[in-house]
């Protein structure tokens, strides 16, 4: 899945109902590896969805990270890369 290009509202794990937006907003909230994610919202590693979490962290860790420091400016139009985002 492209999850750049996915909804806030996808459920990566159905068990806990944990949506793309809790794990982004986990990363807003200063969690930087899948462990501290997992921690935060209580998903277990044998929770069905979690072996995406992963994947999610390498996509948004790093916008989230460029953006708190000013390297970001939110919008990926004239963009010079260094994301994930843009990437299929």
């Amino acid at each position: 899945m492209n999850w750049a290009r996915a909804s806030a509202a996808t459920v990566v794990c159905e068990e806990k109902g944990t949506t793309l937006r809790d794990i982004v907003q986990g990363i807003m909230d200063g969690a930087e590896t899948s462990e501290e994610i997992m921690t935060l919202l209580g998903v277990e590693s044998a929770d069905i969805g979690a072996d995406q979490i992963p994947d999610i962290m390498d996509v948004f860790v790093p916008v989230v990270n460029a953006w708190k420091s000013g390297g970001c400016g939110g919008g990926c139009a004239g963009c010079g890369g260094g994301c994930a985002v843009g990437d299929e």
